[in-house]
């Protein structure tokens, strides 16, 4: 175990299917026990509250001391005492929670039993003691011994930036912030100030004083209406701001600023950015900024030892952040002083609390309502380290078997391979040879194959060979286009371990009736990717599998075609099989004219993408030879490729690949012609025009758009003068400029569709020049792949960068290194 791992003490989970955030846990002595002993108080936005009083570890039916439905989702709440007396006129500790149009205060009653003893109860009621309404939605709300009282007081703030303040169940005064309040920020009260501390969508940080918002409130109500008030100070940190806290003696000494006026600040307000920790000292002025590498969710400054001073105030001053990863740090200043990794990520908590004896526990509650009590720290080592004996002689064959066991430790963490984990996922998929059967008997037998919709359906197999589960796998399939998945994400809630009891979740591919211009694929392979995190550590790891998908779900049976524009021809070391129509049996025929028109034509076969593109091959029939002509040069890639590995099969199957009189050589396949550069270079020259208007008509929209935006502005300026003139027609030129904006918008996105068209186009012909060029040279599928990887096929285009200035770079490396005189 990890030693800058949270130790957990007591955990449980607040109901199901509920959501929690900051400000919806607060801890205290919620019930007034005589012995002090703290609870957890905690609500949801589905308005549940529920109060645990932990008392030993591991969690029991007993812990839970009231639940109770408050009928409306709870925004914020807190502990404190309220004003609210008990029978005998002591002063009491209320819970104040928060709805959307009002708040209550509320009082945890003991029913029987004595309150003396641990969940000596008999059992506990909520009472509401008072309610206040709103007329505004509220946003939150700040608690404190205002002006010094010997009580706590309530000031709501509201979305429209109204501040009310409330003593007892009255309202003392309400404020009104400036014209230019956009949304609400965190509010915090200092009872060192006696002032509140807020953060604005300005990217401010505001103070306004108590004693400055009574009066103000009074001048307001002398003058019979409202009029916003002005902060005493406020700072601009340049960023948004999440939580503010007040402490003392959290900066250090030796680091902290001398203020401008002189005098010694008592205070630090703690304010937590986005992406930056900021410290302000009560006269405004920055004493801290430190940039934090994580996106934090919430904080809680505590102090290390509360009983220094009167109330602490002698005892330095930690703050505690948690992120999104789960991960909590402890700072000290601008120190980090501890880490600690939580299991599950906290959105509120509260340090210091006392459960079991024990003081300084944290307790933390996530999204989902995962509410636990542990502690920072490393448990007791279970091996002791003995010292080193002196007295023991050391042998050299010993050392020297030491030696080449760490050199081989060493190389093994140099040489840059990674061993993979046991406990891993792993993907299997299961694809038929043959499509899903059609269930349309109506069909006719001349109906055009391009016309039909395909499906397949493929079986994808999870395992998990570890020991326990693995929850909430999550699987993203992608289909080569022209196909498509119905369903593209799949969650696995469970895959229970152990590799003879997979998880199978089938996947259904299909390519549409109308596939236009996407009949020829770019590639034909299938991959699925799984995503997945390690139980108890949290770490996210990847699955990948890739499959071949069957010729048939991409073409179809079609008449022989003699002539075509492109043509070439690959040899063989073996005589051509008996019938070519044997190699492709996975693929149905459409109708039995097709079939006698194959029969009777010799050894020949055609096949038809989607979008109305054939491929023909043609055997020899007296040499191993076969031609593949095409209407269309891209479309030969991918029935070279298919009739290259239904060969090797083929021989494979016959038993050897060699017969008798035939030399021992291997089967191969060779490609003795000149390659069809030209025909490549012309798709690319397609391609480069295609992105070329593309790029042009951008241009062109975004000179339209400055247009008609200078156009705006100048309107916005009639518009807003005081002295109404005339437009000089510039409504029209704005009507006008609109108008062209549109109309280039509207060929830019036809210009992108065409981009798109060509991109597939070019894939497809950059695999069938990959393809030639490995069947001339004899390259093996290592060698094919790094090939691949200079020349590649995969088409990645932006306005910036394309497929062209990518080729150019890796194809010029390789001749630089690979490829020059001596490489």
């Amino acid at each position: 175990m990890s030693l800058f791992k949270a130790r957990e003490w007591w955990s449980t989970s607040c109901g199901t299917g509920e959501e929690f955030d900051l400000g919806l846990l607060a801890v205290g002595n919620a019930d007034d026990a005589e012995d002090g002993s703290h609870k957890i108080v905690v609500a949801s936005f589905a308005g549940v509250l529920r109060v645990y009083h932990p008392t030993k570890r591991e969690y029991g039916v007993s812990d839970l001391i009231l639940e109770s439905d408050l009928g409306s989702p709870v925004l914020q709440l807190a502990l404190g005492d309220f004003g609210v007396n008990d029978s005998v006129g002591e002063a009491r500790t209320s819970v104040v929670v928060l709805f959307s149009k009002s708040i209550a205060v509320f009082s945890v009653n003991v029913v029987g039993g004595s309150t003396n003893e641990a969940n000596g109860a008999s059992y506990h009621t909520l009472q509401k003691e008072h309610e206040m309404q709103f007329t505004s939605p509220s946003a939150n709300f700040a608690v404190g011994p205002f002006i010094g009282k010997p009580y706590d007081g309530i000031c709501v703030q509201s979305m429209d930036g109204e501040w009310t303040v409330f003593d007892g169940n009255t309202v003392s005064f309400s404020v009104t912030l400036g014209h230019d309040f956009l949304l609400p920020g965190p509010i915090a009260y200092c009872p060192r100030m006696d002032a509140f501390v807020t953060a604005t969508s300005r990217f401010e940080v505001e103070k306004y004083g108590l004693r400055t918002l009574a009066a103000s409130a009074k001048g307001n109500t002398a003058a019979g209406d409202k009029k916003p008030v002005k902060p005493d100070w406020k700072v601009c940190v340049g960023e948004g701001i999440t939580q503010i806290t007040s402490a003392t003696g959290f900066v250090e000494p030796g680091t902290r600023k001398t203020p401008k006026n002189g005098q010694q600040a008592r205070v630090d307000l703690i304010a937590l950015g986005e992406r930056s920790l900021f410290v302000i000292n009560e006269f405004g002025e920055m004493t801290l900024q430190k940039r934090l590498d994580y996106v934090p969710l919430c904080m809680h400054a505590f102090r290390v030892n509360p009983a220094l001073g009167l109330g602490g105030e002698q005892s330095p001053t930690h703050l505690i952040i948690t992120d999104h990863t789960g991960s909590g740090m402890v700072y000290k200043g601008s120190r980090t002083i501890w880490a600690a990794k939580f299991e599950q990520t906290p959105c509120a908590l509260v340090a210091g609390a006392m459960f079991g004896g024990v003081g300084g526990m944290l307790v933390t509650l996530s999204e989902g309502g995962a509410l636990s009590v542990g502690y920072l720290g490393a448990e007791a080592p279970v091996a002791i380290v003995r010292g080193f004996e002196t007295a023991k002689d050391l042998g050299y064959v010993e050392m020297e078997k030491e030696r080449v066991k760490l050199a081989a430790v060493i190389a093994s963490a140099t040489t840059g391979t990674f061993a993979e984990p046991t406990d891993a996922v792993s993907l299997r998929i299961e694809v038929p040879d043959s499509l899903d059967p059609t269930h349309s008997s109506a069909q006719r037998a001349d109906d055009n194959p391009a016309e039909t919709e395909k499906t397949l359906t493929v079986t994808i197999h999870v395992t998990y060979a570890g020991t326990g589960s693995v929850e909430n796998v999550c699987l993203s399939v992608h289909a080569p286009a022209p196909t498509e998945c119905r369903q593209e994400s799949f969650v696995v809630p469970f895959v229970h371990g152990g590799v003879d009891t997979p998880t199978s979740v089938p996947v259904v591919i299909r390519v549409p009736r109308t596939t236009g211009a996407g009949g020829i694929p770019e590639n034909n392979v299938l991959r699925v990717v799984a995503g997945y995190r390690v139980k108890g550590t949290g770490e996210a790891r990847v699955a990948t599998r890739d499959a071949r998908l069957p010729l048939s779900l991409f073409v179809a049976l079609a008449p022989p075609v003699k002539n075509s524009a492109y043509k070439v021809t690959l040899d063989t070391n073996r005589p051509p099989p008996a019938a070519i129509t044997s190699l492709f049996n996975d693929i149905p025929g459409v109708s039995a004219q097709m079939t006698t028109a194959v029969e009777t034509s010799g050894n020949v076969i055609s096949f038809l993408f989607g979008d109305g593109s054939d491929v023909t091959i043609i055997v020899s029939k007296n040499a191993g030879r076969y031609r593949v002509q095409a209407v269309r040069f891209e479309a030969l890639w991918l029935v070279i490729d298919e009739l290259t590995r239904r060969l090797r099969e083929y021989y494979a199957r016959e038993g050897s690949e060699t017969s008798e009189g035939e030399s021992n050589e291997p089967f191969a396949v060779s490609f003795n012609e000149a390659l069809p550069l030209q025909d490549f270079f012309v798709v690319v020259d397609l391609y480069h025009a295609c992105r070329s208007a593309r790029n042009e008509s951008l241009a062109k929209l975004k000179c339209k758009a400055r247009q008609f935006r200078a156009v705006q502005k100048r309107l916005l300026v009639r518009f807003r003068d005081k002295n109404p003139t005339d437009l000089t027609h510039l409504d029209k030129l704005l009507r006008g400029a609109f108008a062209d904006v549109t109309g280039e918008s509207v060929l830019t996105e036809g210009f992108e569709l065409e981009l798109a068209a060509s991109a597939v186009t070019l894939a497809a012909a950059t695999r069938t020049v990959l393809c030639l060029i490995s069947r001339k040279f004899g390259m093996n599928e290592d060698e094919e792949k790094v090939l691949t990887a200079y020349l590649s096929p995969i088409v990645n285009d932006t306005p910036e960068q394309g497929w062209a200035e990518c080729t150019e770079a890796s194809v010029t490396f390789l001749l630089k290194t690979k490829l020059a005189k001596g490489g």
